[in-house]
């Protein structure tokens, strides 16, 4: 059911590929994830398995294309599995680790997982050696790279010390989800659904190429060169050779990771943590969405601030929602107008309202994952965040009248017009 539908969708979606533009030779890596061929038991026949590699081979050196091909090493189960990774560098490209048992690092503790990852560089490690190469990079299974900032900064230990690099996607795609059905249609000889599983998929690539493309563009404000995330598996042996033919007629020319690496635009840090794995680009989006929340509910705070200095109570409640909550040890106030009437009544003129000012010491945006129409995970924009404060009042002047200060628990939010408002104040 859910594969019709992305089927629709993506033929429904069709209308909105319209070419972006593309300068000449905007370099772009093809990175294959899952080697040997994925998923494994749909192909335990070692004859086909050989096939389908020899064919996934044959379109990229075709189209000259130098790929890093990441092994799942549970789909090494054979030594002629172990043969076909040796034609993968017989062919010039260059194998990466993708773990043991692919886990998903968002339910995995951070020393399960790791030994996880460093059973495959080990045993990838036992193929390279003998040809004078080791193990250069890493691709996280489902692109998951961390729930928390500790996961986060567990494996980029790992890593450094192990001498891998994680390799970025920055085109993600559904690729895999066309798989089964072709292989299904292929084996019941039905052409016609072989052709429409054929032209879904490429619709689909296209949708996500240009999705990315736009994103990197608002980002940097120039082309940068992409790293293309795509599967070791039967519909891509059928599919390559169109979808690499696409990619060159929009002006793109295939690299190898080095070049691609060495742009700026993968120096770039992030800390992003999440329960789903975006693309590099959507992370660093969403880390700009959450530092522009910030800057913009800090400037917020600063002008409520202002407001309360000049005397302007008024003012300084405009910036609650009419349905705001507001908690103090004193009571609940709902409504604007209510937090109003408060303030008036405990400070009835400007010498009780002292100078105000508003420590920030946590800022929480509040985004979450959105899924988009063709299943893939991205970052949402923020709505919301939380802010934790510590509020002063000091009364210059008035050297009998003691500091104020207390600690308080905001929650802001956008209101229809995009501008930000206290929808919760707990106050103390």
């Amino acid at each position: 059911m859910r594969r019709s539908r992305i089927l629709l969708l993506v033929v429904a979606l069709g209308w909105f590929a319209l070419p972006l533009g593309a300068d000449e030779g905007r370099p772009l890596l093809v990175t294959v994830d899952d080697l040997t061929i994925t998923p494994s038991s749909l192909h335990p026949d070692p004859d086909e398995r050989a096939r389908i590699t020899e064919e996934m081979l044959a379109v990229l050196k075709r189209h000259e294309i130098p790929a890093v091909g990441f092994v799942t090493w549970r789909n090494v189960t054979s030594e002629a599995d172990k043969r076909l990774l040796q034609r993968w560098l017989d062919e010039g490209h260059e194998l990466g680790n993708h773990s043991t048992a692919h886990l998903s690092y968002t339910e995995t503790d951070p020393e399960t997982y790791i030994a996880d990852v460093e059973n495959a560089r080990r045993k990838i490690t036992e193929i390279l050696e003998p040809r004078g190469q080791r193990v250069r990079f890493f691709r996280f299974p489902f692109l998951r790279e961390g729930s928390t900032l500790e996961k986060l900064n567990a494996m980029r230990a790992y890593l450094e010390e192990s001498g891998q690099r994680n390799l970025p996607v920055t085109i993600d795609n559904q690729d895999w989800s066309f798989n089964r059905p072709w292989v299904e249609a292929r084996r019941a000889g039905d052409a016609a659904g072989m052709q429409r599983v054929a032209e879904a998929y490429h619709e689909s690539l296209r949708v996500s190429v240009r999705h990315h493309e736009r994103t990197s563009r608002r980002l940097f404000e120039r082309d940068v060169p992409q790293v293309v995330l795509l599967h070791a598996m039967e519909v891509s042996a059928a599919q390559w050779d169109r979808l690499f033919t696409w990619l060159k007629d929009q002006g793109y020319r295939f690299a190898n990771a080095d070049e691609v690496l060495a742009d700026p635009a993968f120096d770039e840090p992030h800390n992003y943590v999440g329960t789903r794995g975006p693309s590099r680009w959507d992370r660093l989006l969403a880390e700009r969405w959450h530092s522009d929340a910030e800057e913009e509910v800090r400037a917020l705070i600063k002008e409520q601030v202002a407001s309360w200095n000049r005397g302007d109570q008024e003012g300084f409640c405009a910036y609650y929602t009419e349905d705001t909550v507001f908690l103090a040890p004193s009571g609940v106030r709902r409504g604007r107008a209510q937090v109003l009437e408060r303030y008036q009544t405990k400070y009835p003129d400007r010498a009780s309202q002292g100078d105000l000012t508003i420590e920030v010491l946590d800022f929480l945006p509040h985004s979450g994952t959105e899924i988009s129409m063709l299943g893939d995970a991205r970052p949402g924009r923020v709505h919301s965040a939380t802010v934790a404060g510590r509020w002063t009042l000091r009364y210059p002047g008035q050297p009998d009248k003691e500091t104020a200060t207390g600690l308080t628990l905001m929650v802001f939010a956008r209101d229809e017009a995009g501008d930000w408002k206290i929808v919760r104040d707990a106050s103390m």
